[in-house]
């Protein structure tokens, strides 16, 4: 408690408190919710809580298919039933433009350092990498691992962005409405990593730019059902306004977020100059 003496503050309790203030801080930040959109995140327990909407919204599809390498096909969340052939497709990102940043935030955190990115414009670490930062304010990521994962990227010399289209033999002809066509198949692969610990995936799917010449690798997360914390909330009926699902980030699989930062700093150029940037930022602040 504060004392106080003629006229003036007992120096060595306001010390005291103010050691506390981190601390108290700390624990307020722990239990409030984090993030910006459709995502939000807590840190609890020493965990990760990621709280996704049950309903599709941008960069999150809720998919459905009958294995792990089959093409998912997106349903409507509100009049079909959740089932244990559904799953998440998180078009996950890694950065933001600095102008989109709150202002108050910048200056404090990964808000620290900004980087400029592949495209020439200032940056800031977010989504994938502010988990990741958060992985290992917790002691769920190694600080020699995140220098280790900085060499190991800086290295990559075989990219995803690089690899040959195949066009099929042209077979048959097609007519169409009165129209001859000739028809013939562009084959861009679709990459699928599932050596995670609880059954998640990340998918690179090579796609065609639409207002550039060559291809663009486009990186998910994949997130069954049953890898959620709480799927029986949803499991056999359709979601409702105010339902959501919680994914946990702990010892036992935070290793996904390494594993996603690999994939996106061998899917071009572009992006391995982006993730090597970020890597410096998270460096200069844990």
């Amino acid at each position: 408690m504060i004392g106080w003496e003629n006229g003036h503050k007992d120096d060595q309790s306001a010390s005291s408190v103010e050691k506390q203030i981190p601390i108290l801080r700390s624990i307020i930040r722990s239990s409030a919710y984090h993030g910006r959109g459709m995502i939000r995140y807590r840190i609890r327990n020493a965990e990760i809580e990621i709280v996704i909407p049950a309903v599709n919204n941008g960069k999150l599809r809720f998919k459905k298919r009958e294995n792990r390498c089959a093409f998912g096909q997106t349903f409507s969340t509100r009049t079909e039933p959740f089932d244990e052939q559904t799953y998440l497709e998180w078009q996950i990102g890694y950065d933001i433009l600095a102008k989109d940043v709150e202002p108050s935030k910048i200056g404090s955190g990964l808000y620290s350092h900004s980087f400029v990115g592949s495209n020439g414009k200032e940056k800031y670490p977010y989504e994938l990498s502010e988990l990741y930062y958060r992985a290992i304010q917790l002691g769920l990521i190694a600080k020699q691992h995140v220098t280790r994962l900085l060499d190991e990227i800086s290295d990559y010399r075989e990219l995803i962005d690089e690899r040959e289209i195949r066009i099929e033999e042209m077979k048959t002809a097609i007519n169409i409405n009165g129209i001859l066509f000739e028809e013939s198949c562009i084959r861009l692969p679709t990459l699928f990593m599932s050596q995670t610990s609880d059954g998640t995936q990340i998918e690179v799917a090579i796609k065609q730019q639409q207002y550039a010449s060559g291809v663009q690798p486009m990186i998910y997360f994949c997130i069954p059902l049953d890898s959620f914390r709480n799927p029986s909330d949803l499991l056999g009926r359709p979601s409702r306004r105010g339902d959501e699902l919680i994914y946990v980030i702990n010892n036992g699989n935070a290793r996904n977020l390494t594993r996603l930062m690999e994939v996106f700093g061998m899917a071009s150029k572009r992006h391995q100059h982006d993730i090597i940037e970020i890597i410096k930022v998270i460096l200069k602040i844990i």
